[in-house]
């Protein structure tokens, strides 16, 4: 499974403010280790901690909400979503109301 929208978003924050953001990165890949995008932004990242070159830091802040972006298109239509079928999850039979 790949990690979400709100998840690259929360290391999109983290970078952005310098707050942990080596751990945010070794949390949500430990826990999305088949996300095979998010594994190569975070050795960019590696990249950019060990150069503090501003050039990699705008290509990861890019490259992040490009993956961002992807993820929120990926999760809102298309055959890979998580309900397969909404039409399980109706409200119920229309009520009539009185007036």
């Amino acid at each position: 499974m790949n990690a979400s929208a709100g998840v690259i978003e929360e290391i999109l924050a983290a970078v952005e403010s310098w707050k942990n953001a080596e751990k945010t990165f070794s949390d949500f890949v430990a826990r999305y280790p088949k996300d095979e995008e998010l594994l190569r932004i975070q050795k960019l990242y590696r990249a950019f901690s060990s150069s503090q070159d501003e050039k990699q830091l705008s290509e990861l802040k890019i490259r992040l909400k490009k993956l961002q972006l992807a993820r929120k298109i990926e999760s809102s239509g298309g055959g890979d979503l998580m309900l397969k079928d909404r039409r399980k999850f109706s409200a119920g039979p229309k009520k009539e109301y009185e007036d």
